[in-house]
């Protein structure tokens, strides 16, 4: 996954062309909200989000629900090099954003080597978090609203607020 930080003028002429493959998280959480909207506007290819669900350790079929994605709607546009609509996109790149978070949380509070932000993001879902009052982040993912309230306690995490 390449680390760099995407430019202003990289994020419209890659969302309305290709995208590079392997979509960095990092990238993404740390782009400005202006080259994220350009890329949900333009969409993300299908190939792309079925890569970043592939990568969770919670099933294609339980990131496709948590993400309010027909999992025939993207598998089929997959197989015709199509993006996703801006709506899909918007959840599967607020998604993205969220395992860069995470990825800038522990690269901020320690050493990442070794650390696989993924695979934590995919068990930390899972469990009921005491400070969404015992809710599961994952069924938070559908909505923008409830992606930034997860992303507000990844945030509270890293301050030992909920430690």
């Amino acid at each position: 996954m390449s680390r760099s930080r995407m430019s202003a003028q990289a994020i419209p002429a890659v969302a309305a062309t290709r995208q590079p493959p392997g979509l960095s998280y990092l990238a993404v959480f740390r782009a400005s909200p202006l080259e994220r909207i350009s890329m949900i506007k333009h969409g993300i290819r299908a190939t792309e989000a079925k890569r970043i669900i592939a990568e969770l350790a919670i099933g294609q079929g339980a990131a496709l629900k948590a993400l309010n994605l027909s999992a025939a709607t993207v598998n089929k546009k997959a197989k015709q090099g199509q993006t996703l609509s801006p709506g899909e996109s918007e959840r599967v790149i607020g998604f993205a954003k969220l395992v860069g978070q995470l990825e800038a949380v522990v690269q901020e509070s320690g050493n990442p080597e070794g650390f696989d932000a993924a695979t934590w993001m995919s068990r930390w879902l899972n469990d009921p978090v005491p400070a969404l009052g015992g809710a599961r982040p994952i069924d938070l993912m559908d909505t923008m609203e409830g992606q930034a309230l997860v992303s507000t306690t990844l945030a509270q995490l890293q301050s030992g607020a909920y430690a």
